[in-house]
């Protein structure tokens, strides 16, 4: 089977295979970059931390391996084999007994990747901010990039999730037909689905959005509210 002809999915690695020469010229500006949405990918991960008996061992590397090589049937056969013969050593880490020798591996390694092209396998996880990996890191940066990834990543998050907040609040008015009831802080919050004390902070720190709610707010309404408040504003001036 032709590689064109199988299933493909997106890995980290041929996202940034893809992007390469945008994360290269980007190596002195940006730590990572922005995807746009949630893109989904396959990513395999196994952890020191974990262990395989023996009786699964088998089993769970032949599987997991030859998911690797599928996910990956895009690339080079080389960089194919490199990928799976390090997967193999951290298998062979946390897997109790032994039971597969060195020879063993190569076979189940070599077999992965001759079925790769014909392996079908499905994302299971997504990934937004892709890390660039020729970031260049200032002088003692280098030893704490991970702490530096995470922190870069959640203020990216909750400058993501402001704007988004943002413009909901704001098409919500916009879109608001003025006939229904008069506008209220309620009728935003259950409209966005956020909570009130989130309207009122929005509505409190962006002058934008303050204006447009009670621009809405002073000319929606329905018929009897609307008669009621000028029945207010008229008492008001004969006061």
């Amino acid at each position: 089977m032709r590689i064109e002809n199988s299933l493909l999915v997106e890995t980290e690695s041929s996202l940034i295979r893809k992007y390469r020469k945008l994360l290269w010229d980007s190596k002195n500006e940006f730590i990572m970059l922005d995807l746009g949405r949630d893109i989904p990918i396959f990513k395999w991960f196994i952890s020191n931390k974990s262990t395989w008996e023996s009786s699964s061992v088998m089993n769970k590397t032949e599987w997991l391996l030859s998911q690797i090589a599928a996910a990956h049937k895009q690339f080079p056969e080389d960089t194919v084999k490199d990928m799976l013969t390090d997967a193999a050593k951290r298998m062979r880490n946390i897997s109790k007994g032994g039971i597969i020798s060195n020879a063993g591996y190569e076979f189940i390694i070599d077999k992965a990747i001759e079925l790769k092209d014909v392996t079908d396998v499905l994302p299971n996880t997504t990934i937004r901010y892709l890390k660039n990996p020729y970031f260049v890191w200032e002088k003692g940066d280098f030893e704490n990039r991970k702490e530096i990834y995470r922190t870069h990543l959640n203020g990216v998050i909750n400058r993501g999730i402001t704007e988004v907040n943002f413009e909901l609040i704001r098409t919500i008015l916009i879109d608001y037909d003025l006939n229904q009831k008069k506008m209220t802080k309620t009728i935003l919050k259950d409209a966005t689905s956020l909570s009130l004390s989130t309207i009122k902070n929005y509505l409190k720190n962006y002058q934008e959005l303050k204006g447009i709610y009670q621009s809405i707010k002073d000319n929606s309404g329905t018929v009897k509210q609307r008669k009621q408040k000028e029945y207010n504003t008229n008492k008001k001036r004969v006061a």
